[in-house]
């Protein structure tokens, strides 16, 4: 994990960052938040602003798996005041006149910065506005763009995602009331198409994806004109949003019981409400809360970290197995197995119409399915040929062995590879069925028996 300090991101012009509005944007809180009574507010608020900054003054808190800069690389060669060659692979395209770089110290401290005038990404050599008050050795640690990437995604998500999506990205940005489905709300760490298991966060590759696809059947347009720089600068803002509102989340939870329905009863138990607040006050004063902020952060981080590598994948072991009646025939018996359950949800004929879309769920006021964000929702209806999470082999394979995250729907990771093909292959013929389910020989049995059709008395000749 790295251990670098916290950077502190320069205040931006805020015309970007306002929208059609003229009042700087905020932060919005969780409902669970403003539960709490105002000193546990207050206190969730400091640890929010103090490791993630505000709208316009993020905080890139290197203890979070992100790329905040445009580099993080190794002094090269012989460097003098004003010209350093990088140890670097490939040079990202952002870095050029105006870039800042910062030299660290082996204790990874501010050893020297520098604004670069010329850069040459050839042979990864920057010369300096200025000369270096101290001049780094071969191998010192420099950042090249210090914070610049999240700077970037920040302002880039402003123009692009935030009137959708939200400055907190709480999916209620001013046009998401008309939109149906909502759009996401990161702050859970849940995104709905991944090519993750289950039980995994998404890639970056996934986030990429919807960036670059769109999301077919929603509101979600396709951003193919973003230079990939852009891209996956709002790849990693969205994903830092993502651990802010984990972080508010998981301090909102633990501090339940201060939320004022809690301390209410406490007060009308006997206790008092300023020995109530002295206690808790007293608790951050100790550290143990602060030991606790840095140890559940470090389980976000971890998960997340853990999510970016190959074994976090939806493994396939067996090759898709060609579409063939024989097969498609099989991924219906799949599909209606009682065990599966795919047609409880999507029905019998895959109209999205099954039982369990009318059905009263635990905690709920009316019929029905809903997400982890208490959003209602609707099985998908497979005879559109539209696929939100994609449409390719893989995509329809991932939703299938890892479900939809944050929906009902059960994720199939015990079947057979062969299994979820044929379940592949049926789902994609369902669009192209010319027969209505139930029309087969058990329903023709079923049926009552067409009379004969009565035929006219034949004239009897006369003698």
């Amino acid at each position: 994990m790295n251990t670098r300090s916290t950077l502190i991101i320069a205040s931006l012009g805020l015309l970007p960052m306002l929208g059609c509005g003229n009042s700087t944007p905020q932060f919005s809180n969780r409902q669970e938040f403003h539960e709490l009574e105002p000193f546990a507010q207050e206190y969730v608020g400091e640890v929010l602003e103090t490791y993630f900054g505000t709208p316009t003054e993020s905080v890139a808190w290197e203890k979070l798996p992100l790329k905040f800069h445009y580099a993080d690389t190794t002094v090269a060669g012989e460097p003098t005041g004003r010209k350093v060659q990088f140890s670097l692979t490939d040079a990202p395209t952002q870095i050029g006149s105006g870039t800042e770089v910062v030299f660290l110290t082996a204790e990874q401290r501010n050893l020297a910065s520098a604004r670069i005038r010329e850069w040459d990404a050839e042979t990864r050599t920057a010369t300096f506005e200025t000369k270096l008050a101290n001049i780094p050795s071969t191998g010192a640690s420099a950042l090249i763009g210090p914070g610049a990437v999240l700077k970037d995604g920040r302002m880039l998500y402003a123009e692009h995602c935030q009137h959708c999506h939200g400055v907190s990205g709480d999916g209620a940005g001013p046009t998401a009331q008309y939109l149906n489905p909502r759009p996401r709300d990161y702050r859970l760490g849940k995104f709905k198409f991944t090519t993750t298991k289950y039980e995994h966060r998404a890639q970056r590759g996934d986030l990429a994806r919807v960036i670059e696809e769109g999301i077919p059947g929603t509101y979600m347009p396709s951003f193919k004109l973003l230079e990939p720089a852009e891209s996956e600068a709002i790849v990693e803002y969205v994903m830092w949003l993502s651990m802010r509102g984990e972080l508010e989340y998981v301090l909102t939870t633990l501090l339940k019981e201060y939320a004022s329905e809690y301390v209410a009863q406490r007060v009308a138990d006997g206790e008092s409400y300023e020995a109530i607040r002295d206690k808790f006050l007293a608790d951050i004063q100790s550290g143990g809360m602060s030991d606790t902020v840095q140890e559940q952060a470090g389980y976000i981080a971890e998960a997340w970290a853990a999510s970016q590598t190959p074994d976090a994948l939806v493994e396939v072991k067996v090759k898709r197995i060609p579409s063939s009646p024989e097969s498609i025939a099989r991924g219906r018996q799949l599909f209606l197995d009682a065990n599966i359950k795919c047609s409880q949800c999507h029905g019998e004929a895959g109209y999205g119409n099954g039982p369990q879309t009318y059905s009263m769920m635990p905690d709920a006021d009316i019929p029905g399915l809903f997400d982890d964000w208490g959003n209602p929702i609707k099985p998908r209806n497979l005879h559109t040929g539209i696929f939100r999470g994609g449409r390719r082999p893989y995509d329809l394979f991932c939703r299938i062995r890892a479900s939809v995250k944050g929906t009902p729907m059960t994720r199939l990771d015990a079947l057979p590879d062969e299994d979820v093909w044929h379940l592949v292959n049926y789902v994609y013929s369902i669009p192209y069925e010319e027969e209505i389910a139930g029309a087969g020989k058990e329903a023709q049995a079923a049926a009552p028996a067409e009379a004969e059709p009565v035929q006219p008395e034949k004239e009897v000749a006369s003698n």
